[in-house]
Parts: structure tokens; C-alpha cells; sequence
């Protein structure tokens, strides 16, 4: 079995899209969000999403239909489901060496971004996977603010509307992070402080930090640089596939028992867009809270991951 590729970021980070383009590359394979290795078995893991959300479950529900069962149905879905309940007491690790089983010979990339909100989680990929490569992805603290706090204002509406309705409404933690005003010291730089504690003892030739923006500004560049790093092939049809993210099996809304596994808004526009990244300032306010600015702190890792001004 070949040793997966994970990406560590937190959400609003491009992940889905690049987990998406990675994974179409002949030789890997994208899967949706896993969550995976959040608990150390299904029966803790199935604990997570009945206190958050139970559409958390949906990426592992699609991988799992897919990949055993060849094609994502309510029926399948179904019988992911209770195949994952029969497999309670296995270890996460054990479940994902049976997607990469399935997948072989294609590279597993998952790029869950709740690996990073604790280090345990992060720990749990290197018992499970020690010769693992990962990904270190990053976005302008500013950009990855203002599109959690864009979401978590859109989501709240959305909440706010049906408790008015007489519905009861239980946040993930995607909301519990924002609630009130979100945060960058939580929303960008815990978890990247995580994920730089934990790379500090992955080998250099098995990391590779890239800017988000940089990725999707110029994507031949970087896609052939990560194949390279990878070990892959880089012939032009490899390349070429790795530019088609709406081609993933994932890149859709699943059936109805599984909707989402994946950003909502990947799954309503896929495809590879033209981006051109905007300046963004370390010293100016947030647009949403003018009381809240970036720390020392943030702005150094800010400028040690290559954004200035």
C-alpha cells in the first residue's frame, strides 16, 4: 500500500479544491472529507457527528460507497453505513487502510480539515501512517478570516430563520469556533501553530508548505512542483487531469442520505476558475469588526509563510 498524502489546513483554506486536483492525478485519489482521524474508532468517531452534525459523517459515507461499493446510492450509502457500524470497535487508522486498499493502486489524499483543530488528531495520522507526506496549505490570514466570518454570518441567517420557524438547530464546530465574532487567533493561527508543532518532526523531504493563492494563480506551476515533490508522474495528460477537480466522484452533492462530504460551495461550482489574488493588508482591521486586528504573532507567521504588507 502506497503512503497517503494528507493536507493540513484549516477551513477557507482552498482545500477542497486542491485535495480535488491532487487527487485526480491517474496516480492519487481524492476522497471527501473523512473526519477520520478526529477519534481513535468508528463507535468514538459516530460520537462526533451525533454532537455536531451528522452530515460530518457524509464524506465517509461517499468514500466508503464508492470505493467498496463501486457507486454512491441511497442503497449503498446504506450499506456503508452499516458496514462502518459492524467495524465500530476498529481502529480509524484500520478503516482508512481499507479505503486505501480499495483505491490501491492510486494515493489516498484526504484533506479533512478538522485534523488540525487538536494536535491528538494530527498524532493519531503519524501512528496510523508514519511514512505519510503532507501538504502544509496556508491562505492570507486575512482572506481565510474574512471567508470564515462570511460563512458563519450566512450560516447564523440561516440558523436564526429556523428557530423562528420552531426548529431546533445544533451547531458544529465550525460555528462554536465563530460564534459571536469569529477570531483569527482561532481561526488562523491555532491551528497553524498545530500544525508546525507537529511537521517539526516529519522529514523535509516529506512536507511541502504552499500558498493557497499562489496554487490557484498559477496552477500549471504548482501542480507539476507537487507532482515532482510527490514522486508522480508529470507527463502532460497527468498534469492536464490534475486541472479537472469537477471530474472527482466527490465533486457533486451525493445522494440523498449523504449530501455534502465536501464545501458546499465547491460542490455547486467544481471546476478550476481563473484567480488572481488581491493585496490583502497584516495591519488594517477586519471589515467585520474594526476592534479586532492581527497580532505580532500573526503577522510574523504571516511573513514566515510568505505574505507581506
Amino acid at each position: 500500500m502506497t503512503e497517503p498524502l494528507f493536507i493540513l489546513a484549516p477551513p477557507r483554506s482552498f482545500t477542497t479544491v486542491t485535495s480535488a486536483m491532487i487527487g485526480q492525478h491517474p496516480e492519487m485519489y481524492g476522497l471527501p472529507e473523512t473526519n477520520l482521524f478526529v477519534a481513535d474508532t468508528y463507535q468514538q468517531l459516530s460520537k462526533f457527528y451525533r454532537v455536531f452534525r451528522p452530515r460530518f459523517g457524509h464524506g465517509l459515507l461517499r468514500a466508503v460507497a464508492e470505493l467498496g461499493l463501486g457507486e454512491q446510492t441511497e442503497g449503498n450509502v446504506e450499506l456503508a453505513k452499516a458496514w462502518l457500524e459492524e467495524h465500530a470497535t476498529v481502529s480509524t487508522a484500520d478503516l482508512f487502510r481499507d479505503l486505501a486498499q480499495w483505491a490501491a493502486p492510486r494515493r489516498l489524499v484526504d484533506k479533512s480539515p478538522a485534523f488540525v483543530f487538536r494536535l491528538q488528531n494530527l498524532e493519531r495520522l503519524h501512528d496510523g501512517f508514519p511514512e505519510a507526506s503532507y501538504l502544509h496549505l496556508v491562505r492570507h490570514p486575512r482572506g481565510n478570516c474574512d471567508s470564515v466570518a462570511k460563512i458563519s454570518s450566512e450560516v447564523g441567517s440561516r440558523e436564526e430563520g429556523a428557530v423562528e420557524q420552531g426548529h431546533r438547530v445544533r451547531k458544529g464546530p465550525g460555528q462554536i469556533m465563530a460564534a459571536g465574532q469569529p477570531h483569527p487567533e482561532n481561526i488562523w493561527m491555532k491551528p497553524h501553530r498545530r500544525v508546525l508543532q507537529f511537521l517539526e518532526q516529519i522529514p523535509a523531504e516529506r512536507q511541502l508548505r504552499l500558498r493557497g493563492e499562489d496554487l490557484l494563480s498559477e496552477p500549471d506551476r504548482w501542480l507539476r512542483a507537487i507532482a515532482v515533490w510527490l514522486g508522480i508522474s508529470t507527463d502532460h495528460d497527468a498534469l492536464d487531469a490534475m486541472k479537472h477537480p469537477e471530474l472527482s466522484p466527490f465533486a457533486c452533492h451525493g445522494p440523498r442520505n449523504a449530501r455534502i462530504g465536501n464545501d458546499p460551495s465547491f460542490l455547486e461550482n467544481p471546476a478550476l476558475r481563473p484567480y488572481r489574488a488581491k493585496p490583502m493588508s497584516l495591519d488594517d482591521p477586519m471589515e467585520w469588526n474594526p476592534d479586532i486586528t492581527f497580532s505580532t504573532e500573526i503577522k510574523d507567521t504571516a511573513e514566515l509563510f510568505g505574505y507581506v504588507g
